[in-house]
């Protein structure tokens, strides 16, 4: 199983992925997976 493969699944489960970007997978797989911009995933404030 790819990086890439784990990370879908990772995200089936409903874990964020934008710790492992980039470590696992790039920002464009990111995107691919999620359907977001990595970019933008970063910009959610806490509150």
């Amino acid at each position: 199983m790819s990086n890439y493969d784990q990370c879908v699944l990772f995200y089936s489960w409903g874990i964020d992925l934008a710790p492992y970007v980039p470590a696992m997978i790039t920002a464009d797989e990111y995107k691919q997976i999620t359907g977001n911009d990595y970019v933008a995933s970063k910009q959610i404030t806490m509150e």
